[in-house]
């Protein structure tokens, strides 16, 4: 008789533990019956392995379920105590099982359906994944990042199985490995653009925001920091029009707080609102006189299509005025280009300023582009790119 090939995923009973077994079943006889399809054994492989040393007839009953996969995996996990990580494991082991009969009952169906229907009137099973997980107890989405752990990653997918690692740290171990490498390969690229041509990987001009994106750029992410005063307020509605034409996915816009709701109104008017993001920024709180608050942020408010996951916290390392009477620091600005963006990727500043965001961009292996409508701003950040 020949065993299920989902029963052998469960190890034998040992020498000494089979012994025992046999004895037992010499005095008190079989009491649990195993269990079979047709010449194939569904449960019971250690009971008569047992019966046999023991020189006792075993008995079986038919099985007549309808997922013979799903009753050997109940019957096995009442009688075994399964860490997380193995019954993940068992999971991916099952799930072809389950794929393959899901593939049998639908070829049956076709066969019993009557003369000139579709397969595609056939009603689908539940997903072999989500059976699966099912079966031990696990949520389907854990079982697919399981599968992807396995993929990228074996050592670590065998540290899961063995409950020494969770899926969410693998997880996150291999994105960060992976975000590393593509970094270093970014930074590699740039640099070696950079010495055959700057223009290449960061283009400046001397011209307005409208004016910039009226060239028909086309840049991955906007990071930017307009000045906040009253008359600057159009300055947003000419940001807003110009990343919606050029359907940016991810538009990060950082403003001051007494004209936001003016800000929020012009930049909704085009743009998709997503998030409020929170820049921390360090040292005594700024003084706000007209309203008498003491403020240690500022909101980076998002907007766009993009899936990237954002926490939404950033924070500034220091006070960085050298540059622009409106900078910000090296590290705030490479917090937020690094968390929002992708090696490789454009960023746009149409607000160039004193230029850090051009200078960590390129950095942290995107290219840039950018202006400013003071020439003196343009010549200042092309000196600090080139340095």
């Amino acid at each position: 008789m020949k065993v299920h090939p989902v029963a052998k995923l469960f190890p034998s009973l040992s020498a000494t533990e089979l012994n025992e077994m046999a004895e037992s079943i010499r005095k008190e006889g079989l009491l649990n019956p195993c269990v079979r399809q047709g010449d194939t054994l569904l449960d019971g492989r250690n009971r008569l392995a047992a019966c046999k040393l023991a020189g006792v007839e075993p008995r079986f009953v038919e099985y007549t379920g309808g997922s013979p996969v799903a009753f050997i995996i109940g019957a096995n996990l009442a009688r075994r105590h399964l860490d997380k990580g193995q019954k993940i494991a068992l999971a991916l082991e099952i799930e072809p099982h389950f794929a393959e009969e899901a593939e049998q009952i639908r070829r049956k169906k076709i066969s019993e359906s009557r003369r000139g229907e579709t397969v595609e009137n056939v009603p689908p099973s539940q997903k072999s994944r989500d059976q699966a997980a099912a079966a031990v107890g696990v949520s389907g989405k854990l079982v697919s990042a399981a599968k992807a752990i396995r993929e990228a990653d074996p050592v670590r997918f065998e540290k899961v199985k063995q409950g020494k690692l969770s899926v969410a740290k693998a997880k996150k171990e291999i994105k960060a490995e992976h975000d590393k490498r593509d970094l270093a390969d970014a930074q590699k690229k740039i640099s070696a653009d950079k010495r055959r041509k700057i223009e290449s990987v960061c283009d400046l001009r001397v011209c307005s925001c409208a004016e910039l994106f009226a060239s028909g750029i086309k840049p991955d992410a906007v990071i930017t920091d307009p000045p906040y005063p009253q008359e600057f307020l159009p300055v947003f509605s000419e940001l807003a029009e110009g990343c919606k034409a050029a359907g940016v996915p991810l538009v990060a816009v950082m403003s001051g707080q007494s004209y936001l709701p003016e800000v929020m109104r012009r930049l909704c008017e085009h743009l998709r609102y997503r998030w409020t993001l929170a820049y921390m920024t360090p040292g005594p709180a700024c003084r706000i006189w007209p309203v008498k608050i003491d403020s240690n942020w500022k909101p980076v408010i998002l907007f766009g299509d993009s899936d990237l996951n954002v926490r939404d916290v950033f924070s500034s390392d220091v006070s960085d005025k050298r540059f622009h009477e409106w900078g910000q620091s090296m590290g705030g600005m490479a917090d937020l280009v690094e968390r929002l963006t992708k090696p490789g990727q454009l960023v746009c500043d149409p607000f160039l300023g004193g230029g850090t965001t051009a200078v960590v961009s390129l950095a942290l292996g995107r290219r840039f582009v950018g202006c400013d409508i003071d020439a003196a701003h343009v010549e200042k950040t092309k000196a600090r790119v080139m340095a």
